[in-house]
């Protein structure tokens, strides 16, 4: 199992506070003509970071498929940390994968297929539980954001609570000798154990200016936008999503095994939905309060 690489054309663990073992009987809502799982009504984790409403430059002349544009925000939290592997262990243990009402269309018709999605053996791939959760399809992580009382973010949310706004490249600034956790021998390496850090531990000096961990070189995060090479699949600048008619979804953030032009705040990574990667994970974001 690989880092995704660019198309060549666009296209049993204890319960989690705050958050119910099976959670209301909820509908599912259209958001840009996607039909998507309402969330429950949990509460997100206490150490969820609140970002505030405002406008940022999203994207960077660094990245030739992220032109620049100002966007406009609401406010929103997002997870401190990626979604560990005892916390995406909780969601199955309280019946995730056999309550249809978390998941998406698309993620139905996924799951009817794949009953247990890549296992817990793969999730954990021989790391403590603290570590973050790898080898989840999109359609796994948004089933767990929703179970959450959350939803994956935008693009644009990612970026904003990765790397704030002075358009710095890394969420620490511009260095990219930090010793973040990424592969320093080359973008495909022979991959023989996940390295990844834990998920709540990271020198403070690496930490975004919004106070989240590990957002560059530790696991790829899925965003709930559709790729697509340019103009961001034609979306507006106000909390903007692309639904881009393509077979792409984006990531954001590189993980252990890529090089640091991989990781950096602006760049993207087309893959496609069903992917299942050791070097791909997520966290979620909630509504503001």
């Amino acid at each position: 199992m690989l880092p995704p690489t660019r198309p060549s054309t666009p296209p049993v663990a204890t319960g989690i506070a705050g958050r119910s073992a099976l959670g209301p009987l909820v509908a599912a809502i259209v958001v840009g003509g996607i039909s998507v799982p309402s969330p429950a009504t949990a509460d997100p984790p206490a150490d969820a970071v609140v970002i505030p409403a405002g406008t940022f430059q999203q994207g960077s002349a660094r990245e030739p498929d992220a032109p620049e544009r100002t966007v406009q925000l609401p406010a929103y939290r997002i997870g401190r940390t990626e979604v560990s592997v005892d916390e995406y262990a909780a969601f199955v243990a309280a019946g995730g994968y056999t309550a249809p009402r978390w998941w998406t269309d698309d993620g139905r018709t996924w799951l009817a297929a794949n009953p247990g999605g890549a296992g817990a053996e793969h999730r954990a791939a021989g790391r403590s539980g603290d570590h973050p959760v790898v080898a989840v399809t999109r359609f796994e992580a948004e089933a767990y954001c929703a179970w959450s009382g959350g939803r994956l973010p935008t693009e644009a949310e990612w970026e904003r609570a990765a790397c704030g706004t002075d358009d710095r490249r890394f969420p620490w600034g511009d260095d990219e000798s930090a010793d973040a956790r990424w592969y320093a021998g080359g973008k495909f390496g022979a991959l023989t154990r996940v390295e990844t850090a834990p998920a709540g531990e990271q020198d403070a000096a690496l930490a975004s200016p919004s106070g989240t961990l590990h957002m560059a070189g530790n696991v790829w995060e899925w965003t709930a936008d559709r790729y697509h090479a340019r103009a961001w699949g034609g979306t507006g600048t106000t909390a903007p999503l692309s639904t881009a008619n393509t077979p792409w979804n984006t990531l954001r953030g590189g993980s252990f095994m890529n090089l640091p032009s991989y990781c950096s705040c602006q760049h993207r990574e087309p893959a496609r939905p069903e992917r299942v990667a050791y070097t791909v994970g997520f966290r979620c974001v909630w509504e503001a309060p």
